[in-house]
């Protein structure tokens, strides 16, 4: 969602149209598990987030080395991530609440709205999405100075492991901070990982890295059938993220990238529509958990593929609508507050 699919060549500055694409593929594979589809499609597009994640990390490389180059630094990087992240958020909270409490007439309790515009997934129903974000940019600077060498590489993974042994043993995970922050954290870090540094995985080593965590989701697979006797969904190793359902996300996810980045595909990607919705993906997920609340309150059939598609398209529109609005407003007076509502 956050940052623009555009690569610097020199003084020119190409746009990575597939990028587009699966920006606009992941945020409808994450629209689609809210609107209660088969168990068999909720687990096929479950390398949503895993996707959006890495892509945003990759086109973070780009944006924190300008950053660097100038005065700003670290700081203004820092800046800029809060201030396309958590404002536009919190300037939807402002008018979400104010349309729901109006609607339902009565208000939540104090602490909800708390959770809300702290981000945490116990707030509005799928907004947490935007402080993995956040934890991601946060990271980048971090991950930048350590580097991507063999050493880097076992640091992150024994970091990782740490994790998942904590985790295993259930350490912390009843403290909501702990299990907010650390337990995201490592995980969606090891995602920022790979993609800041996807740049600089030669081909043929990332096809073995992509092999090796299909052997991996495979292999887990199989070891939770066999404890359990049941194949498990992978969305239930999501909360937090588990090896299973990242092994699963990383696998699609560059093998996805690995597939759209053909130039022979490059054609079928230039498109303005798909441009358009990756430009104000963050908008129209957020106005899409809106469109959930009112279609919903409408007692609307419960049809999923009919459900998307409304939901997807209002999101879509009312997007447009402020755009436009905006756009009238802003002939008349430039207001920065204006900027956070844009995608």
């Amino acid at each position: 969602m956050p940052s623009s699919p555009i690569k610097s060549n020199g003084a020119r500055k190409r746009r990575l149209y597939y990028l587009d694409f699966l920006k606009t593929v992941g945020l409808f594979c994450i629209i689609i598990a809210h609107v209660n589809p088969p168990n068999c499609i909720i687990a096929a597009r479950s390398f949503d987030v895993p996707l959006m994640v890495i892509i945003s990390s990759f086109l973070a490389n780009r944006s924190y080395k300008k950053y660097k180059a100038t005065n700003d630094g670290t700081i203004g990087y820092y800046r800029s991530r809060f201030a396309r992240l958590v404002f536009p958020t919190w300037l939807f909270f402002i008018i979400y609440f104010a349309i729901t409490d109006i609607g339902t007439g009565h208000l939540h309790p104090a602490s909800y709205y708390l959770k809300s515009f702290l981000l945490t997934r116990y707030g509005v129903d799928y907004v947490w999405i935007i402080l993995i974000y956040l934890y991601s940019a946060l990271l980048v600077p971090i991950i930048e100075r350590i580097g991507f060498s063999i050493k880097a590489i076992v640091t992150v993974i024994l970091f990782y492991s740490v994790y998942e042994i904590l985790y295993h043993f259930q350490i912390g995970t009843n403290n909501m901070f702990i299990e907010t922050t650390f337990y995201y954290i490592i995980p969606y870090g090891l995602l920022t990982y790979i993609g800041y540094n996807l740049d600089k995985i030669k081909h043929k080593k990332l096809i073995i890295f992509i092999a090796a965590n299909l052997i991996i989701f495979i292999a887990t697979a199989l070891y939770l059938h066999a404890r359990t006797g049941n194949f498990q969904q992978v969305q239930a190793y999501k909360y937090p993220p588990r090896l299973y359902y990242l092994s699963y996300g990383i696998f699609c996810s560059l093998s996805l990238m690995t597939i759209c980045k053909n130039k022979r595909y490059e054609k079928y990607f230039n498109n303005k529509i798909i441009q358009y919705i990756s430009s104000h993906s963050m908008w129209i997920y957020l106005w899409h958990t809106l469109a959930l609340f009112i279609y919903q309150k409408l007692r609307l059939p419960e049809n999923w593929t009919l459900k998307f598609l409304i939901v997807s398209i209002s999101a879509i529109l009312i997007v447009i609508l402020v755009n436009k609005f905006l756009d009238k407003l802003e002939k008349r007076r430039h207001i920065k507050l204006f900027d956070y509502l844009r995608g």
